[in-house]
């Protein structure tokens, strides 16, 4: 009988804590955190401040862990076994600005252990998956900002990581040099797991399959983004409701009459009807029967779906009642 391989997973966190100093100023910045990332792209979002930054740099092992335990991959955080399995792109990335694009990877190629010609190699192919081959024998100080990012990746990749760790990745850029961020991102996830950091909630719904949030040090949600957007949908915060008709001016005054429906309006953005219900089963299946009986055109009618930005503030927000 073959035994099958236990899960191991790509970020493993158990009461993770990062406190800075330890007198009067005194910080809790990660406060006994537990993350589990499986294979994919996972997102780590949260305000300024809620310690997305902090821990990173544990996992990475660029400063120590006050308490608790971090794994990459089975190995534990900081150590030389899981720094050669993470690639990592910070927030900032620094480069030597004099070096060309393809001078600058050979060399943290060679940094990271590599031999002078498959450097050459390596650096050459991730220029051109990262169409900056065109660039390869320009300074990187002459580089745009979204290049400078991709140069960053290629530096993250260049020995060939398992898992790649992004902190703020689309930071700073216009919305072309997003786009290009987003669709590297895609591209890289179909051959190793991504962690990425963000505070733009809208680029994390086109990236991630699954997010953790933290605020104040602390983990307050993880799940999968179809998931969190099913369970604020039942809690009805964001349960609105959008019907267009060929006579919306007549079908408003027929709902207003119904008790299911706590609210009913003629949106002035786009003129359509939007209402709240409090039985959104009872409404589904009157709709159709107004239609009918009122002899009129249907042109829409869906429930407005709640953005991840809408469940972040309210989340965050939630929060900040609560203390």
């Amino acid at each position: 009988m073959v035994q099958e391989k236990s899960f191991i997973p790509e970020i493993w966190t158990q009461e993770l804590t990062k406190i800075y100093d330890r007198g009067e100023n005194r910080v809790k910045a990660v406060d006994k955190i537990n993350i589990t990332m499986e294979p994919g792209v996972h997102g780590f979002l949260g305000p300024n401040g809620a310690g997305k930054t902090s821990t990173i740099n544990m996992l990475i092992g660029a400063i120590s862990i006050t308490e608790g335990k971090a794994k990459v991959k089975g190995e534990y955080a900081g150590s030389v076994r899981a720094r050669r399995l993470i690639g990592f792109l910070p927030q900032n990335p620094s480069f030597y600005d004099r070096m060309t694009g393809e001078q600058y990877l050979k060399f943290v190629g060679e940094l990271s252990g590599l031999k002078r010609k498959y450097a050459k190699e390596k650096a050459l192919e991730l220029l051109g998956n990262l169409e900056l081959l065109e660039a390869r024998c320009r300074k990187i100080e002459k580089y745009s900002e979204g290049m400078k990012q991709r140069i960053g990746i290629a530096a993250a990749l260049i020995h060939d990581p398992e898992l790649l760790i992004m902190d703020e990745p689309t930071s700073n850029l216009d919305p072309i040099g997003r786009a290009n961020i987003i669709k590297d991102i895609k591209e890289l996830s179909k051959k190793m797991s991504v962690f990425v950091s963000s505070h733009i909630l809208s680029e994390v719904e086109q990236m991630c399959e699954k997010v953790t949030i933290i605020n104040k040090g602390k983990i307050v949600l993880t799940d999968t983004i179809k998931n969190i957007k099913k369970l604020y949908s039942i809690k009805g915060s964001q349960n609105i409701v959008i019907l267009d008709t060929s006579s919306n001016e007549k079908i408003i005054q027929q709902l207003k009459e119904r008790d299911y429906i706590t609210n009913a309006w003629i949106d002035d953005t786009d003129n359509k009807i939007h209402m709240i219900s409090k039985d959104l089963e009872m409404l589904q299946k009157s709709i159709p029967k107004m239609i009918i009986e009122n002899d009129i055109i249907l042109r829409e009618f869906h429930q407005l779906e709640s953005s991840l930005q809408d469940i972040f503030i309210e989340i965050i927000e939630d929060g900040v009642k609560n203390e």
